[in-house]
């Protein structure tokens, strides 16, 4: 009877060791559950602070973007024109070499853009037609001066000043900005005695205003809001 209760208390004792064990090891795992849920959690909270991050930057490129191309806009619809006024002028030139050029227009027929180099010498005056795409010319007048404008006179008051000149959508680039906005739609390269400049008409939505410039130093020398 003795030994039967001996091994009893012996197996009531190894019981009561493995539930202490078991009590013993589950607070261990619950502990590594919790270290893993916060690793996780650490992970969750680093890709959405990082997501966040290149949204930010995708957003500032974005609008990056946006800026340069609004501040690249033209200041004129350069499309028709591929003939730079040097060389409507060295054009011109060819076809009456022995004259001065006393101005150039550059403006829209029909829906294309032209310019129209006038020229004189001491008795005649000229007038070139010149498609502002293809470069083809055409001779428009051949007239003879006034008695009073003939012997240099209108040579001497007129002819252009065509070195170092503001090629033209610098001149409209010049002109928009003085008159606040807008589009330029024309240009009238004249001399008045001894100033060569641009005239450059700037069309607003129904507005329009011709600004006088230095054609060689950009300078503005006038601005005038039509009616």
């Amino acid at each position: 009877m003795k030994k039967i209760s001996l091994m009893g208390v012996v197996l009531l004792g190894m019981v009561l060791s493995g539930c202490t064990s078991n009590q013993n090891t589950l607070p261990e795992k619950s502990n590594s559950l919790s270290a893993v849920q916060e690793t996780q959690k650490r992970a969750d909270s680093e890709t959405s602070h990082s997501r966040t991050e290149d949204s930010s930057s995708n957003t500032k490129t974005s609008n990056t973007t946006n800026q340069s191309t609004t501040s690249s806009q033209p200041a004129t619809n350069t499309e028709g024109i591929d003939i730079s006024l040097e060389k409507a002028i060295s054009i011109y030139q060819d076809l009456y070499p022995d004259t001065a050029v006393t101005t150039v227009d550059l403006d829209t027929s029909f829906g294309k853009y032209y310019y129209e180099v006038k020229g004189v010498d001491d008795s005649m005056e000229y007038e070139v037609k010149i498609d502002a795409k293809t470069g083809e010319a055409k001779k428009e007048k051949e007239e003879r001066l006034d008695s009073d404008e003939q012997n240099g006179v209108e040579k001497d008051e007129k002819a252009l000043s065509l070195d170092k000149l503001l090629a033209v959508d610098k001149a409209a680039e010049v002109a928009v900005k003085a008159a606040g906005g807008g589009e330029a739609i024309e240009w009238s390269l004249e001399r008045e005695w001894a100033t060569t400049y641009w005239e450059v008409t700037v069309k607003n939505g129904r507005s329009e205003t011709t600004v006088t410039l230095d054609a060689k130093t950009g300078e503005i020398l006038e601005t005038e809001l039509d009616d």
